[in-house]
């Protein structure tokens, strides 16, 4: 249940993370329940958190997001955020980014990760916990990982086989035995999938007239 995903969240960062009273992060989340519901949990395992949503007040948002940067003791660790951050928002300081909701856009993706790339004093590199999972076959980790590393679909294959070794220096791609297995079956439906789909919408289109374009 909803509990249990949340206890593989936070086990997962105090395992990843250095130092989780340390850390600067956000948790992109579903909607406002999921992110109320996230910050009730790393605050129940002694991890401050706070909510950020689309409606919350411009000052408080403010007030949040310095916090966050701040070197306060009281300062949360984690920010979730639901609908902002994901574009126009100089975090430099945020070093772990929580990708917790679905997305098949690349754009998107790379938007919430890139809340996390910007460098700054003392920051010794960016921490990215991805815990989507495939809600159908549908779901398309090839959009995100050739949006990530600039592969083809059947490069992403060997990428994932081996551990992602042509990444630039200093960044790496972990998956365990199970998270591989289920992207590369991922990776062979897709290609299958694509074929398909594309045949399927050419059908429904049929003869499209010239001056209709």
């Amino acid at each position: 249940g909803h509990t249990a995903r949340a206890h593989l969240i936070t086990h997962a960062v105090q395992r990843h993370v250095a130092d989780a009273q340390a850390m600067r992060a956000i948790g992109f989340c579903v909607g406002v329940d999921h992110a109320r519901f996230m910050a009730q949990a790393f605050n129940a395992g002694g991890v401050k958190a706070a909510v950020l949503l689309g409606d919350t007040p411009k000052a408080e948002r403010a007030d949040l997001l310095a916090a966050l940067q701040s070197e306060a003791p009281d300062r949360p660790r984690i920010l979730f955020a639901v609908d902002v951050l994901n574009e126009g928002v100089d975090l430099p300081a945020v070093d772990t980014v929580l990708l917790l909701r679905p997305t098949e856009s690349a754009t998107v993706f790379l938007q919430q990760l890139g809340r996390g790339l910007r460098r700054a004093p003392g920051k010794r590199g960016l921490t990215v916990l991805d815990f989507v999972g495939t809600p159908n076959r549908r779901f398309r980790f090839d959009l995100k990982l050739r949006a990530l590393t600039g592969a083809s679909r059947r490069q992403l294959r060997e990428h994932v086989q081996q551990d992602f070794p042509w990444l630039p220096a200093g960044c790496e791609v972990q998956f365990d035995r199970q998270s591989r297995e289920l992207v590369l079956e991922n990776l062979r439906q897709g290609i299958g999938v694509d074929k398909r789909s594309l045949v399927a919408e050419l059908k429904r289109l049929g003869d499209v007239p010239l001056g209709d374009l």
